[in-house]
């Protein structure tokens, strides 16, 4: 089985209501023809939040690279292409409330650590590229960090990834330094928190 459940309208609602702090955003109706293709459980109890993962470095100068997902027009996106710098991949889904909250919060941590070793990535999962769009065309103001599909889910399994929203933070080497999984698992102080650190080991 993936990491999402398959589309329902209990798990729609389940996802919205049981996160009062974050508010289901005003959402335009997509197109039917443009509907996101499945819907991913919200962790309500994370099995684990800002877990040190020692000693997981990933293949990023092996074969096969670490994917990370594609861009928009299709392109492959891998972590070695951001090789020698801190890397936050965030992986979420339109249809997710808290994960309007925390794109915006991290195109804030975009805007302070912009021209210093810091790539900030948005990782949407399993959904069609009208539904993407239609979420960034909907934000309040512009999303300047990299966006990149990943609708066959190869990316998200393959780092793990069992619900959303996912945050993942790598260090210059491409290691997994922390993991923030579920609704109460992201932090923007703590993200920054882990940026300086980072960005501090490299001297």
């Amino acid at each position: 089985m993936g990491i999402v459940a398959t589309a329902a309208a209990a798990s729609l609602t389940s996802c919205v209501s049981t996160v009062p702090r974050h508010p289901a955003p005003v959402v335009t109706p997509i197109p039917e023809s443009a509907q996101v293709t499945k819907v991913y459980p919200v962790e309500q109890t994370p099995a684990f939040v800002g877990e040190e993962l020692k000693g997981s470095a990933l293949p990023d100068t092996a074969t096969p690279r670490v994917l990370l997902g594609t861009s928009l027009n299709g392109t492959p996106v891998y972590l070695s292409d951001h090789r020698g710098k801190v890397v936050v991949a965030s992986y979420w889904a339109s249809r997710c409330a808290p994960c309007w909250t925390e794109l915006t919060q991290l195109e804030d941590i975009h805007t302070d650590y912009n021209g210093r070793n810091v790539e900030i990535i948005a990782v949407n999962v399993g959904e069609v590229r009208a539904a993407i769009d239609s979420f960034v065309q909907q934000q309040q103001k512009p999303l300047r960090f990299t966006i990149l599909s990943d609708h066959s889910e190869q990316a998200s399994v393959a780092q793990g990834v069992k619900a959303v929203p996912t945050t993942l933070v790598f260090d210059a080497e491409g290691n997994v330094s922390k993991r923030y999984a579920g609704v109460f698992g992201f932090n923007p102080q703590r993200i920054r928190n882990d940026i300086d650190r980072l960005l501090s080991n490299r001297g």
